[in-house]
């Protein structure tokens, strides 16, 4: 990936004499996460939310299971979820009747990918 950088780099100040080479060229940019950490939880109340939205913050997926939970609850949560999730730039999908997966922005899970469904 920092050959891919250093020539962007050198393409675009290509008339820079300050231009580095493509040696001594250090990529510090964002990288991609090498591990993500995914946590379950199956909240009973609404004032579990802040904590399942700090674990997203922290850059951990999560899926939620809302079985067992008063519809009301749960509605309040998985709305209270989605906007923190977005306000991350993250993502959140259903995959199950019941069941959530929120991901912070670096991470990108396809349900489909992850529980082996075919696509129709």
């Amino acid at each position: 990936m920092p050959d891919l950088w250093s020539k962007i780099y050198k393409f675009i100040n290509k008339d820079d004499k300050r231009a580095l080479d493509e040696e001594n060229v250090e990529f510090n940019g964002p990288s991609l996460p090498t591990e993500v950490r995914v946590a379950v939880r199956h909240p009973r109340s609404f004032a579990e939310g802040e904590s399942i939205a700090a674990l997203v913050k922290a850059g951990q997926a999560v899926v939620v299971n809302f079985e067992g939970v008063p519809v009301e609850i749960a509605q309040r949560l998985v709305d209270y979820l989605c906007g923190a999730t977005y306000v991350l730039n993250g993502n959140m999908e259903k995959v199950g009747t019941s069941i959530f997966l929120f991901t912070p922005m670096d991470v990108d899970v396809h349900a489909r990918d992850l529980f082996g469904f075919d696509e129709k």
